[in-house]
């Protein structure tokens, strides 16, 4: 090996090992780290409940038809149900696997953008880094799968076009386009086309090539690849059940973007304290590297969009939530690595060791947070966690006068530390003891006295998957949707009115409830009065003996 080659293998050493160190906490998964209420719970039980019913057309949740998301991250999961078991390792597989593929776009993408190799891989550093990055990566959620072929979507349509534009064979890059924006509308809809169409619109027409990008759009395979692959599930469940198209395009997508009747508003800006601390990390590169992306003509003015129309649409949407945002985080990183300064240049690296500084400095004076993690067994894994990550953020600074590639593992493993610390510190939060507590508690009550376990005023997703059977609610709808199950005896047999309930309380025959906390005194002072078997959180198991 020549002495190039030492140096720039020297160079990539420590970018190897800080990728593969965040891959790790990534894919940890300590004992007790069970499914969190009330996503990953959901995204677990819609797949179990599909396994059990032999039916992968419709997606039943508790029992009932529920078609608020496309079934491809359902599909998925339970594929690794059935061949790894009912576990949560096996329902955050997929996403994991997502997780650790949009990395890896994201080393590509910023090749693409002109990125030298070790700033590619620090795009993908920065990208697992971010907490953003890390917590959706791993998480049983559909937008680590939506970000993964978002991301494959964007990329293979960029390249469509340039090779056409050059020239070169261009149809099989139309046709993974299509491909890659069908499994992202089956996993959440219309955004998977809406938004990857409109950052590849504005970027030819910002860069002169809106002609070509209107063929290979539309005059190309790809809107035969994506209609093959999205109408067989759109026509089979409709023909299931009728009102369905109007419920998931009016309902589910217009109602949501333009008015608040799912419930999740927020002011205009509030994406902005979610990118703040969810890409913490890379925060001071990013703006750097949005500075240096603003000419049509630059490289990364690509992702400048991208994140843009991303940011922008979501936070004018009537629904918000801070997951939305994760498809705009590999556009994020690439930008960030664009904008990591030249050897020598401190004053960005010494701005990323204050932020990280001053972040866990608030982990321990903000009350609410405080709170949170001050239990002794706890903060015993969170403060060693948060002391390397103040310790690698100021070694950084030391490395950066000239070694920026050791500058950035030590952000990464400061960074990874962290993470590491909560996902090590997760099982020991009451929430994450929830579920699996109320369901010990609701199975032996129930195999005491034979009795049926009934959701009053309440229901819990993980309770369903603890329990591994749907449960009847009454007096309940929730995010539940009845009115789509065309079987009236399963419909009531799930679905009570309260005075049911109240009967066979009254009846004499033993039930087991699960409660909310505040209709605990109404039910302690019914007749006859409920014993509390179990609380947990803000939830309780009852009986009525």
């Amino acid at each position: 090996m020549n002495a190039a080659n030492e140096s720039l293998a020297g160079r990539r050493g420590p970018l190897v090992v800080a990728l593969l160190v965040l891959l790790a906490v990534v894919w940890i998964e300590p004992f007790g780290s069970s499914l969190a209420e009330p996503d990953e719970t959901r995204y677990a039980e819609i797949p179990r409940e599909m396994l059990a019913a032999g039916d992968l057309v419709v997606p039943r949740l508790n029992g009932l038809p529920y078609f608020e998301k496309p079934p491809l991250l359902y599909w998925v999961n339970a594929a690794s149900l059935r061949i790894f078991g009912e576990t949560p390792w096996a329902a955050r597989l997929p996403t994991r696997l997502a997780g650790t593929g949009t990395a890896a776009l994201v080393f590509v993408a910023a090749l693409g953008a002109g990125l030298a190799t070790t700033s590619a891989a620090a795009a993908a550093i920065l990208f697992l880094t971010a907490p953003i990055g890390f917590l959706f990566a791993r998480t049983n959620l559909t937008d680590g799968l939506l970000t993964f072929f978002f991301t494959a979507t964007l990329l293979a349509a960029r390249g469509a076009v340039r090779r056409r534009e050059d020239g070169r064979s261009w149809a099989s890059l139309a046709a993974l386009a299509g491909g890659c924006a069908a499994a992202a509308f089956l996993t959440k809809g219309l955004i998977a086309i809406v938004l990857p169409g409109a950052i590849v619109v504005a970027w030819a027409a910002a860069t002169r090539r809106l002609v070509t990008a209107v063929r290979v759009m539309f005059l190309s395979p790809a809107p035969f690849v994506f209609a093959v692959l999205v109408a067989p599930w759109l026509i089979l469940a409709e023909g299931r059940h009728p009102g369905f198209i109007q419920f998931f395009f009016i309902h589910e997508h217009l109602q949501r973007f333009a008015t608040g009747s799912a419930k999740r508003t927020g002011a205009v800006w509030y994406f902005v304290p979610v990118f703040v601390l969810g890409f913490l990390p890379g925060l001071v590169f990013f703006l750097r590297g949005l500075a240096r992306s603003l000419r049509p003509s630059d490289e990364s003015f690509f992702f400048l969009l991208w994140f843009a129309i991303v940011f922008v649409f979501f936070s004018l949407s009537g629904s918000k939530l801070p997951p939305y945002l994760f498809p705009a985080i590999p556009a994020a990183a690439v930008l960030a690595a664009r904008g990591l300064p030249a050897e020598g240049r401190r004053g960005a690296w010494l701005a990323q060791a204050a932020l990280a500084t001053a972040f866990t400095a608030a982990v321990f004076l903000v009350p609410a947070v405080r709170s949170e993690v001050s239990r002794p067994d706890v903060a015993g894994i969170l403060a060693p966690a948060l002391a390397i990550l103040v310790l690698g953020s100021w070694a950084a600074v030391l490395f950066a006068r000239n070694a920026r590639p050791l500058a950035v593992a030590c952000v990464a493993i400061g960074w990874a530390a962290f993470c590491a610390g909560v996902s090590l510190g997760w099982p020991r939060m009451p929430q994450a003891r929830m579920n699996g507590e109320l369901a010990t508690a609701a199975k032996a009550a129930a195999r005491e006295r034979g009795a049926p376990i009934v959701g009053y005023r309440d229901y819990l997703n993980g309770l369903s998957w603890e329990l591994k059977t749907p449960i009847p609610v009454a007096d309940y709808a929730g995010e539940l949707e009845p009115w789509f199950e065309m079987r009236p005896e399963v419909r009531d047999a799930l679905y009570w009115p309260k005075e049911k309930f109240w009967d066979l309380w009254a009846s004499g025959k033993p039930v087991v409830a699960l409660v909310r906390m505040k209709d605990l005194v109404a039910m302690m002072t019914a007749t006859p009065p409920a014993r509390v078997v179990k609380w947990s959180g803000r939830h309780a198991i009852v009986v009525n003996w």
